[in-house]
């Protein structure tokens, strides 16, 4: 019932310093996006709000790339409501005449 005579499991050292290794780099990895989206996640801040640096910053470019966006997130909205002829309504009538 114990497996007899095989030995332990074992594994080779440069397995287990791998994995420490690995282990450690994504635990890294989690503290440095806490570090910057913690308070977001808390929601003690929004993902939109940043702290800017204007030597990084061309706020010509970006006003003129939120003008689009905005323009074509109401072109989409406005298409999208438009009222269209679908062709539900030549079903219908099909379904009546086989009725009869």
């Amino acid at each position: 019932m114990g497996g007899g005579d095989r030995p332990p499991l074992t594994t080779n050292a440069w397995h287990t310093n791998g994995g420490i290794a690995m282990g450690f780099v994504c635990w890294m990895w989690v503290f440095y996006r806490a570090k910057h989206d913690l308070p977001v996640v808390l929601g003690l801040r929004h993902p939109w709000e940043h702290e800017h640096d204007d030597e990084l910053h061309d706020d010509q470019a970006e006003d003129k790339h939120f003008e689009y966006l905005h323009a074509a997130w109401d072109k989409h909205a406005a298409d999208t409501l438009k009222v269209r002829d679908d062709d539900d309504d030549d079903d219908d009538d099909e379904d009546d005449d086989d009725d009869e």
